[in-house]
């Protein structure tokens, strides 16, 4: 039996089930493994931006310069985790094992979901171009940060998302549509279908990886050349101190950005590589489509791994729970200075 007819698409609960029949065990238990899989990510991340969302929020700090932007990347994959995939896992189920596919569903399910993907492709970049500001050009750092800017980025990343999606609602260029196996993808109509596709995958993850490039080169320069990561900044200034937290955020970010995009890249490029292979394979693309999604529950515990600040503010907020719930800790006795005078220096805590 070929790949085809075995997750064909369904009209009727009776062929659904004749269906059910003749599909090899092996396929209905690599098809459920999945779907429990999908699901139990989703559930995990879920968990994950959840509690990091909460996190930044209640943080003054996390929530300056680059945070704004953080904070929009992790609400992107909390509605991906939260609505997006579980309704996409019951239907590619549903369509095989359980119920008849509505129809047209695609249109709206596959829209709504590649506004919100197609939407934290670009929160990737614009988190980016405000880390090549904040290491590169530090002093001008202040007014690309502000929120109008960044409120701006976010909007722009959105209206990207929406013109690149909207043709393909009235069949321009391609149309969205189910597969074999029951998985709603945009379907070509023509070669000008894949341009909105290059524009909101390829491009911003493009952005990304010239600007990695651009800020490690930048940094492997100067420290070969023996300068200081402050640059111009005057050493142990407040601007400096500033600036260093900067570099801790892009650090963390450059490794959050490479794994994301790891998982972005690759299920477009094995359709691109393998056009015959992809399409014949419709178990190869759902299981390509879990590494996708490993993405989302994944970014919160880099952002965490990767950056003292962030679980500083973490056990912060774990303590202020036990705090709520009655449940006591000790709090380590902090030593007072020699002279018990403390002195603050007005620093730009915009990460």
């Amino acid at each position: 039996m070929s790949n085809n007819s075995t997750f064909a698409g369904n009209t009727s609960a009776s062929s659904i089930y004749t269906q059910y029949l003749n599909v090899p065990s092996i396929q209905r238990s690599s098809l459920r493994l999945w779907f429990a899989i999908f699901l139990a990510l989703s559930l995990v991340g879920i968990i994950n931006n959840g509690v990091l969302f909460l996190v930044i929020i209640r943080s003054r700090t996390l929530r300056s310069g680059a945070g704004v932007l953080i904070l929009h990347g992790i609400v992107n994959c909390f509605i991906t985790c939260a609505v997006h995939n579980p309704i996409v896992g019951v239907l590619i189920y549903g369509d095989n094992f359980w119920f008849a596919r509505p129809r047209d569903i695609c249109k709206y399910v596959h829209f709504l979901l590649g506004l919100t993907q197609f939407a934290n492709n670009w929160a990737e970049a614009s988190l980016a171009v405000n880390r090549l500001i904040a290491v590169i050009f530090p002093f001008a750092y202040k007014t690309w940060s502000t929120r109008k800017v960044t409120g701006m980025m976010i909007i722009i990343c959105w209206a990207i998302s929406a013109a690149c999606l909207i043709p393909y609602l009235f069949e321009a260029g391609g149309k969205f549509g189910p597969t074999d196996q029951g998985q709603c993808v945009v379907q070509m109509l023509s070669k000008l279908g894949s341009i909105p596709t290059v524009i909101a995958i390829y491009l911003p993850y493009g952005i990304v990886g010239l600007i990695a490039v651009a800020v490690f080169a930048f940094l492997t320069v100067r420290t070969v050349r023996g300068g200081r990561v402050d640059g111009p900044l005057r050493p142990g200034s407040p601007q400096s101190v500033s600036y260093r937290r900067r570099l801790a955020v892009t650090k963390m970010l450059l490794i959050s950005f490479l794994f994301d995009m790891t998982c972005s890249v690759t299920q477009p490029m094995v359709q691109a590589a393998f056009p015959a292979f992809y399409a014949a394979s419709p178990l190869l693309r759902l299981w390509l489509r879990l590494w996708l999604a490993v993405q989302f529950p994944a970014t919160p515990v880099i952002l965490l791994a990767y950056s003292k600040e962030y679980r500083s503010h973490f056990w912060k907020w774990l303590q202020s729970l036990k705090a709520h719930f009655g449940v006591k800790h000790r709090v380590a006795p902090q030593n007072p200075s020699k002279t018990g005078v403390s002195i603050s220096l007005p620093v730009d805590t915009r990460m």
